[in-house]
């Protein structure tokens, strides 16, 4: 939190001081490597902290917060965090793919899902997919499992993340939601 706040303090000190205060923090982006969306767009967002740390990605996510991972940055998450509590229940992203199949299971190895053991992911790109669910339970209700066929853009993410954590998005049953196992893999 330290780390975060440091952050904050450094920014806006290198803002303009007539600058307003940023707002409060409501999407963490893993990046690596330039990433998938627009530097000069994110910079412009001060709702968004960008890194390329595991670590101060994990201390932002200490409060319910949406859960940007690009594409090339998948690796740098640690196997099964993503599958506990209370990060399991955030809006979760995978920035460049649209195939959820693809972000989920085999980029991000997220528990319980089904699908084809090789699949063709020859137009996974260029795209976004969602992903919230309402507890690592198995069979739990899922807000939102979605694949998004465009250039990925800030703006575009940032609508549905914030409307995951407004609760504008209503739950739906496991059943009803693609490419999910409801019950437990070997």
């Amino acid at each position: 939190m330290r780390l975060l706040t440091l952050l904050l303090i450094f920014g806006l000190l290198s803002s303009c001081s007539t600058s307003p205060l940023p707002s409060p923090l409501r999407v963490v982006y893993l990046v690596q490597d330039g990433g998938q969306l627009s530097q000069s767009e994110l910079s412009k967002r001060p709702e968004i902290l960008v890194t390329g740390s595991f670590k101060e990605f994990k201390l932002a996510a200490r409060n319910r917060i949406a859960l940007w991972i690009d594409k090339n940055a998948t690796q740098l998450v640690e196997g099964g965090w993503l599958d506990t509590m209370p990060q399991a229940s955030y809006p979760i992203v995978v920035v460049g793919y649209n195939d959820t199949l693809l972000s989920f299971r085999d980029s991000l190895s997220l528990c319980c899902f089904l699908g084809p053991v090789s699949p063709d992911y020859s137009n996974a790109e260029p795209g976004f997919s969602v992903i919230e669910r309402n507890s690592s339970e198995i069979g739990a209700p899922i807000t939102m499992l979605q694949g998004f066929k465009q250039a990925p853009n800030v703006d575009d993410i940032l609508r549905i993340s914030n409307d995951l954590l407004d609760g504008k998005i209503k739950p739906t049953p496991a059943l009803q939601s693609p490419n999910i196992l409801i019950t437990p893999t070997p």
